[in-house]
């Protein structure tokens, strides 16, 4: 049976952590005992891409975009925030394609640390396949409930983490994503995990390496690569590689 497109998770739900990581990277950092330099950051506009091939040249990949948005105007302070996201996505097999377009609404309350932060977030979650050929569990319309958390420690020269993931009840979808490594004054690196699932389906698995926080003029970059572990019968092992953007916008 066709897996259901899988670019969904890498960037449908990655919507929750990539704002708020670079929203608290943007707006964070205050030259000490100087609060003159402090500039709050509400909104981070996000965008990217996704691409992964195996040893059949099976390919899936998908584009997205969004926006989370803190309420008193500031992702560097403890708040609530909302986001959205819309993005589609493929996965093109030897015999058989999915294609797949999807969007979500969340909101929740972030909860800022002066060397970490937290968030929590729901929503719903709209997610539409098209498979062919047609007929499987996954193929179709389903509106769910969208349940989001992250996590990132925010202190420079120092080592780094960041765990974000989210469970939706649209085709039983689950996602999970760990980074650890070492974060600079400009931008950080590592190693990276992903596991993702949905229903009727065998988990993926990804082991790879990432550089984050990339500054390019206003733009932030964060670029991923590495292997692919498929548990379905159809599909084989391959590697995957990511590419996202974002942007501040200040409010105040």
């Amino acid at each position: 049976m066709q897996k259901m497109t899988r670019s969904w998770f890498r960037f449908g739900l990655v919507a929750l952590a990539v704002p708020l990581a670079s929203g608290t990277a943007f707006s964070g950092d205050i030259v000490q005992g100087d609060q003159s330099e402090y500039n709050p950051v509400g909104t981070v506009i996000y965008w990217g891409g996704d691409l992964a091939n195996n040893q059949n040249d099976q390919t899936s990949g998908g584009i997205g975009a969004g926006f989370t948005t803190a309420l008193d105007g500031d992702l560097g302070q403890s708040g609530w925030i909302v986001s959205g996201y819309l993005g589609g996505g493929w996965v093109d097999g030897n015999t058989s394609r999915t294609d797949a377009a999807y969007g979500s609404l969340a909101a929740g309350y972030l909860w800022a640390a002066p060397d970490y932060y937290v968030s929590l977030q729901a929503g719903v979650h709209f997610v539409n396949n098209n498979e062919s050929p047609g007929g499987g569990p996954t193929d179709g319309s389903e509106i769910g409930a969208l349940f989001q958390y992250s996590f990132e420690t925010t202190r420079s020269n120092a080592f780094y983490a960041q765990s974000y993931g989210s469970l939706s009840t649209a085709f039983e979808q689950r996602y999970a994503h760990v980074k650890t490594g070492y974060k600079t004054s400009t931008f950080t690196y590592g190693a990276e995990f992903t596991y993702l699932d949905s229903e009727d389906s065998g988990d993926t698995k990804r082991y790879g390496a990432f550089v984050g926080n990339i500054p390019i003029g206003k733009l932030s970059m964060t670029i991923g690569a590495g292997y692919q572990q498929e548990s379905e019968p159809s599909l084989s092992d391959g590697v995957y590689g990511t590419v996202g953007f974002s942007v501040p916008f200040p409010i105040r």
